[in-house]
């Protein structure tokens, strides 16, 4: 009697979990954003436990336009903090391997 009840349950998560999967085509259509070589991060939080309660990232051509748009991004976003939240924003710059900004790490001990 198990049998027949597990079965009909297992085979409704199965097509659910498989629902909620994105097909390959839909993957082909998602746009590309080439060229864009530094992340900004703007992190809302906690004052008093230091917790990031939502983080929110743009892209940028290149670092220095990411630092020059700090400001900016910081006053945009202080009104849509919520519950007394804090923001705090930093910029990641990404270079490809073999480029001349990046400097290899020594791993040895």
């Amino acid at each position: 009697m198990k049998g027949y009840i597990t079965l009909p349950l297992l085979s409704l998560l199965m097509t659910s979990a498989l629902a909620d999967v994105p097909s390959i085509q839909d993957a082909r259509k998602q746009p590309r954003t080439l060229g864009q070589k530094a992340v900004m991060h703007i992190y809302y939080y906690a004052p008093k436990t230091l917790e990031i309660t939502y983080v929110d990232s743009y892209l940028f051509r290149d670092e220095s336009a990411c630092k020059n748009a700090i400001g900016a991004a910081l006053r945009i976003a202080m009104p849509y903090a919520g519950d007394g939240d804090l923001v705090s924003a930093s910029c990641v710059g990404m270079h490809p391997p073999g480029s001349p900004e990046r400097k290899p790490e020594d791993t040895t001990m």
